[in-house]
């Protein structure tokens, strides 16, 4: 009777054991907790890819225009803006509670530059805050070395970035930045770029403040680019811009 309660209880005792075991193993091989389970940390993201960026020489070498490609509703807001040596550091976020449309153009932002940059020498620029990734723009011997503000008489001008495209400067409405409805090159070889007339109903704020316009020319040469933007108003003023770059 000894021997028949003892092999009773060691059955019972092994059962029990691979019952255990078996509750305890994920499909998988490894366990919830254990450091081999395949669980998702959602604490953690993965790092952002760098932002495609270029910049362009605007208002005689005070300022730049960074260019930054995405949805041409949500134009990137420039934040703090330092600078060591000849780097220069933008803070760059997308607006806050605005809706975005799905297409994916270039936008530009306007950067005054720090006291101490100058532009006949060679700038890094380097990105960071919602947007991260750096660009590098030429020095222009000749550019203006007094930085920090905009120029006093706020006049337009524009500088060229990659890849046939430029970056305009104008002044005025902030809500009612310009449209145009043709660039192209003229016969005398300088870019002319044509305003589109405003909609009849158009509302805009009275502030006037800095906006830039991105232009893109097809059929030019980067070693050979025009000096030269005739900028023709919806009334068909015309005035003559220097393109620096």
């Amino acid at each position: 009777m000894t021997t028949t309660r003892t092999t009773t209880a060691s059955a019972l005792l092994l059962l029990a054991a691979l019952a255990l075991a078996g509750c305890a193993t994920t499909p998988g091989g490894a366990a919830p907790g254990s450091p081999d389970a395949a669980t998702p940390d959602s604490g953690s993201t993965a790092p952002a890819d760098d932002a495609e960026l270029d910049a362009a020489w605007l208002d005689g070498g005070r300022g730049i225009g960074l260019i930054t490609y995405g949805s041409s509703s949500c134009q990137p807001v420039v934040g703090e803006v330092s600078a060591a040596g000849q780097t220069v550091t933008v803070e760059l976020s997308d607006p806050e509670g605005v809706a975005c449309t799905r297409d994916y153009v270039p936008r530009a932002s306007y950067v005054a530059l720090p006291a101490g940059i100058d532009p006949a020498q060679d700038v890094e620029i380097v990105v960071t805050g919602g947007y991260t990734g750096d660009a590098d723009i030429d020095g222009v011997p000749g550019l203006d070395v007094t930085t920090g503000e905009m120029a006093v008489d706020m006049v337009p001008s524009a500088g060229w970035f990659a890849d046939g495209g430029l970056v305009l400067l104008t002044y005025g409405s902030s809500s009612c930045p310009p449209v145009f409805e043709a660039v192209a090159l003229d016969e005398a070889g300088a870019v002319r770029a044509t305003e589109a007339a405003a909609p009849a109903d158009q509302v805009c704020t009275m502030d006037y403040a800095p906006r830039l316009s991105v232009l893109q020319l097809a059929g030019v040469s980067d070693d050979a680019l025009p000096n030269e933007l005739v900028l023709v108003s919806a009334a068909g003023d015309e005035q003559r811009v220097d393109i620096i770059g």
